[in-house]
């Protein structure tokens, strides 16, 4: 009696496939990743560094860290999904690494920009100061998941995700952040601190 030819194996996904060969050091599968998600990367490091140079060295450090972890990715995310999560958590231990250095690291005007451009945001011209002096003000903790979750548009999850803390940790930073935010704006309103030019 013959054993029946057992079924063909499934096709590997294409992403999984160039990720396998990025991660065996394959220099046009590492080329392809850094491209796709070089802007992404980008924007994250520009969330949270106040110089231009700042957070190009931070998103090279998280481009460094992805491609180095390429050979872990399993395809249980997407590319995107996957690398997002060691970018935010390579840039924010650099911000932690300036902040203990003294370096100024909240942004000069990409949180402005970022929060800006975030859907059904209120007008930030507004506030009686720039959106990243109320920022600078929040434990870093806080300020660190408004970011995520406003200016870059992160669910409660990917935060989770990203920072290794629960979805309810996430919801009470953002809870408490938000409140702290509301209370500094209502105090410059109430002194009648206006925005200087």
């Amino acid at each position: 009696m013959t054993r029946p030819a057992p079924p063909p194996a499934a096709p590997v996904p294409p992403d999984l496939e160039r990720m396998r060969r990025a991660g065996a050091g394959d220099p046009a599968a590492q080329a392809w990743l850094m491209t796709h998600v070089l802007p992404r990367v980008r924007r994250i490091a520009r969330a949270f560094l106040r110089s231009s140079a700042d957070a190009d060295d931070a998103a090279q450090l998280a481009l460094l860290a992805i491609l180095e972890s390429a050979s872990t990715y399993r395809g249980e995310a997407t590319v995107e999904a996957w690398a997002r999560r060691i970018a935010v958590r390579t840039i924010l231990r650099y911000v932690k690494q300036r902040r203990r250095d003294g370096a100024p690291v909240a942004p000069e005007s990409a949180i402005d920009e970022e929060v800006a451009h975030a859907p059904h945001q209120p007008p930030f011209e507004a506030l009686p100061r720039d959106a990243r002096a109320y920022l600078d003000a929040l434990p870093e903790a806080q300020r660190d998941v408004i970011v995520l979750h406003h200016a870059l548009d992160y669910s409660i999850e990917e935060i989770a995700g990203m920072t290794d803390v629960s979805p309810d940790t996430v919801k009470s930073r953002l809870r408490l952040g938000i409140g702290a935010l509301r209370k500094q704006v209502r105090q410059d309103i109430a002194v009648g601190r206006k925005r200087t030019a």
